[in-house]
């Protein structure tokens, strides 16, 4: 009878109500943290398709609808997320609200549906209004008006590859 109360008073938690991102290159599954330095082999996410670095498979991640990172030469360049239990910087994951990014940031660019945050290490920075280094990491916000529809992080030397 007390399991049964432990199990009915909701004790169970979804992955965005116990888990901790410290950092915007990161994310979890609420078990498991995956940094965008990681390299291939540490990937420790399971459901995520591994997709190596080609033209296509750049231009084809948005019309993706599975969790995917692309790597090149063992490297992850492109985290892209469509699962609601993944989690990144500030608890924000796919099917959030976009008032939940309006409220989490400071310095986010809209354009259309989308939201962009560019950070400098933990730093958040004007993303359109400076020289941006390599190593700054993007986080976009693809969103359907309302809410969250998929989330892609890389890097600002990769994002010179999408343009």
């Amino acid at each position: 009878m007390i399991t049964s109360l432990f199990l009915l008073s909701g004790c169970s938690q979804n992955a965005s109500d116990k888990a901790n991102v410290n950092y915007p290159y990161e994310i979890t599954d609420g078990i498991s943290t995956l940094s965008y330095y990681d390299t291939e082999d540490a990937i420790s996410i399971d459901d995520f398709t591994i997709l190596e670095y080609s033209a296509d498979n750049i231009i084809g991640i948005r019309n993706r609808s599975d969790n995917c990172i692309i790597v090149r030469d063992g490297v992850i360049r492109s985290i892209f997320i469509v699962d609601e239990d993944i989690v990144t910087y500030k608890g924000i994951s796919v099917g959030d609200s976009v008032d939940k990014i309006e409220n989490a940031f400071s310095k986010e660019y809209q354009l259309q549906d989308s939201y962009s945050i560019i950070y400098n290490e933990d730093a958040e920075e004007v993303s359109i209004e400076q020289e941006k280094e390599e190593n700054w990491i993007w986080i976009i916000y693809y969103t359907d008006g309302t809410e969250i529809t998929s989330i892609q992080i890389y890097d600002a030397k990769f994002a010179t590859t999408l343009l």
